[in-house]
């Protein structure tokens, strides 16, 4: 979906935006791997558990990237719920650490993030999402800090079948970002998905299968000069209640 996820409302909001973790009512699992460009030392994994309890939603979640050269880690307890009928928000609180080769060391800290989702109509759903609102230091060298991240963006709705997503993704020292993408879920247990990112410009595609409380996504996206960077992730969910 090319990133285009501030306004979904499923268990990998709490990649993305806390608040659409509230519209989660099973107990969930996932886990992702990706393997950017095909080096190792691009890799990105991550796993999450989402637990609903009495109209509160809790997930506790994990991503790591990098190899022994550089890496960094985010492990993220969030917090979503219902306002009232149409908004919903979500918090979370982040342990970070990053750390560079055998010699230089490590770095630690706390950051936050805040979400919010409003229900215009059934259709049209609006959302906003701030992280890093203290911008983090990372080194007193140059005062280095984590950068502050803010999207804004909707999810229309146009049928039982297609929906559009869309946001800007704003980067402290970084020029805004425009993501957009579509999906299309031709039968019930299948989805298509395409998008487009700017800034740098991506192209992303890829497609959902459900089997019984599992669901499989595979996914791609392709930059112009650095190639083609594989996806796939698997989410369990326990069986609907009657």
């Amino acid at each position: 979906m090319a990133g285009a996820y501030v306004a979904a409302a499923d268990a990998w909001s709490a990649f993305h935006n806390q608040a659409g973790l509230a519209n989660v009512d099973q107990l969930t699992l996932g886990a992702f791997y990706e393997n950017r460009f095909g080096l190792n030392a691009l890799s990105d994994k991550g796993f999450l558990a989402v637990l609903p309890l009495k109209g509160r939603v809790f997930a506790l979640h994990y991503h790591g990237f990098g190899d022994a050269n550089y890496s960094s880690a985010k492990t993220a307890l969030a917090y979503a719920m219902k306002l009232g009928e149409k908004l919903q928000a979500g918090v979370q609180v982040d342990y970070f650490s990053i750390r560079l080769g055998e010699n230089y060391g490590r770095r630690q800290g706390l950051t936050a993030e805040v979400g919010f989702q409003y229900q215009v109509h059934e259709k049209l759903c609006l959302a906003a999402h701030l992280s890093n609102p203290n911008r983090a230091q990372l080194s007193d060298y140059l005062d280095e800090r984590l950068p502050t991240v803010m999207r804004a963006g909707a999810l229309l709705k146009l049928s039982d079948k297609v929906l559009i997503s869309g946001e800007i993704h704003k980067s402290s020292g970084f020029d805004p970002a425009i993501r957009a993408a579509v999906e299309y879920r031709f039968i019930e247990q299948a989805t298509l998905r395409a998008g487009f990112g700017s800034n740098p410009g991506t192209y992303t595609f890829g497609f959902g299968w459900k089997v019984k409380t599992f669901l499989i996504d595979m996914a791609a996206a392709y930059h112009p000069i650095l190639g083609f960077n594989p996806h796939l992730s698997l989410t369990f969910s326990t069986p609907a209640k009657p």
